[in-house]
């Protein structure tokens, strides 16, 4: 691996970044990360494929009420709308993480919940941990609690799943669309059983 001690003038492919471990999603193209001020990439992997949990750090769900709504939620006062999800705690599964962070940020219940894939995250300057990690998404079928935040989100919304990516605040959205695109599939499935 190259040292690069001077990466300010330098794009994201020009810097060593650790590559996935697993197998990749060709149907969507990596990017480079562009919410923070140091280089990274971004590689959405396969359908199904889990990372090691060691390497998990966050669980993030796209969550359906009972009549196909999707739970965003927003810390910021509604001006940026996400979906709920956040970091695996010590001690507990990647799943556990999930329950816990949804019941936490968008007062719900996950009443169902299934793997849909992982992103991989090249972080060579990472301050708080490896150079490599994965955050996973997951579908997730929720009921729906009185909104009472206790953390850092401030606004909970439903949106119809057509509003969804546009609702969305990601910068780069063809993670979200094929990641989208699973969960409705996995939602129709579940409405059908």
């Amino acid at each position: 691996m190259i040292v690069v001690t001077d990466h300010e003038n330098l794009t994201v492919n020009e810097l060593a970044m650790p590559d996935p471990d697993g197998p990749i999603d060709h149907t969507v193209t990596s990017f480079p990360i562009t919410e923070i001020a140091r280089p990274g990439r971004f590689t959405l992997m396969a359908p199904g494929w889990m990372p090691p949990a060691e390497l998990v750090t966050q669980a993030l769900g796209i969550c359906f009420t009972e009549d196909g709504l999707v739970v965003m939620v927003s810390w910021n006062n509604g001006e940026q709308w996400t979906f709920p999800g956040g970091t695996v705690e010590p001690g507990e599964t990647v799943q556990q993480a999930l329950v816990r962070e949804v019941a936490e940020e968008a007062c719900a219940r996950v009443l169902a919940c299934q793997y849909l894939a992982s992103q991989h995250v090249a972080d060579p300057h990472n301050p708080n941990g490896g150079p490599s990690y994965y955050q996973t998404r997951w579908w997730a079928r929720v009921a729906l609690d009185p909104w009472q935040p206790q953390h850092e989100m401030t606004h909970r919304r439903l949106v119809s799943a057509e509003s969804a990516l546009t609702t969305l605040f990601w910068p780069e959205k063809s993670f979200a669309q094929r990641l989208l695109d699973q969960a409705l599939a996995v939602d129709s499935g579940y409405q059908a059983s």
